[in-house]
């Protein structure tokens, strides 16, 4: 994965979720293997995620803080 592109800028990111990511995507774009690891950096207070239904998104400010951007 290139990781100099900002999250949004990829081009299955629509506008309507353009600050968030579902946590799959997140953890694919972490290059972690599970989603437990993500849920697990939510948990700790790593990453920030909101859960609409029984979806958990993670915001892409954190996700940018949490690999140093």
């Amino acid at each position: 994965m290139n990781n100099t592109t900002d999250i949004c800028e990829r081009p299955n990111c629509n506008t309507a979720t353009k600050g968030l990511q579902a946590l799959k995507a997140a953890t694919e774009w972490l290059d972690l293997k599970d989603t437990r690891v993500t849920k697990r950096l939510v948990r700790d207070g790593k990453l920030k995620a909101i859960k609409i239904g029984n979806r958990i998104y993670i915001t892409t400010e954190s996700l940018n803080a949490f690999v140093g951007r």
